[in-house]
């Protein structure tokens, strides 16, 4: 599969109401942005989260956080360092997170952090950028609540994303200077995988493919 097929993969797939609805709001404000989080497991493996998390380059940050709180389909929460949260009003206060791609450049401008994932980590559906699983997993590898998200890791490869995506983290973690910090948080990570009652459980997701 070329660059421009992964890009359009799963193109078919409906959009979360959620996605739909921010996507409607940042289109307004021609916002260039990636959805991470949750809602870009979501393409790949099941997922609870409502929630709405994107990432945008560090050089529109802080312009994007400005326009978003004056637009009335809006409700501003809260803004802590490079992460600004948003309620969508017409669907009760659903979270829209806004991330500055900074703080997972590691040595590296966010600008071109944000470049990377749009050029080779992200694909395209119904005109809406998502993540790959394992930016996902090295972004939520590097936040301080890691160990949260390491269980939020296991239960994805227990719900059918392959645990080889650990070494394409690992992967992007050297790109980026991160390999020390990441390299120790998959080592937690392998550990949970191979509890046993992981173990079955991820066997038992196997046979029933």
């Amino acid at each position: 599969m070329d660059r421009a097929e992964q890009r359009d993969a799963g193109a078919g797939r409906l959009t979360d109401p959620a996605v739909a609805r921010a996507d409607e709001i940042l289109r307004r404000h021609a916002i260039r942005y990636v959805v991470v989080g949750g809602q870009a497991i979501a393409r790949s493996a099941a997922t609870a989260t409502r929630d709405v998390d994107i990432m945008v380059t560090t050089s529109d940050y802080r312009n994007t956080v400005d326009r978003l709180a004056k637009d009335d389909a809006l409700t501003f929460a809260f803004e802590s360092g490079p992460v600004a949260r948003f309620g969508i009003q017409s669907l009760r206060g659903i979270p829209l997170d806004v991330i500055d791609a900074g703080i997972f450049a590691g040595r590296r401008p966010g600008t071109e952090f944000f470049d990377f994932l749009t050029r080779e980590e992200s694909t395209s559906s119904n005109g809406i950028a998502y993540a790959s699983p394992a930016m996902v997993w090295y972004s939520r590898l590097l936040t301080k609540r890691w160990r949260a998200y390491a269980e939020k890791i296991v239960t994805n490869v227990i719900d059918g994303i392959e645990p080889t995506m650990l070494m394409r983290v690992q992967t992007i973690a050297r790109r980026f200077g991160t390999d020390k910090t990441i390299a120790e948080r998959i080592a937690y990570v392998q550990d949970e995988l191979r509890r046993s009652d992981v173990l079955e459980l991820t066997r038992g997701s196997l046979a029933g493919r």
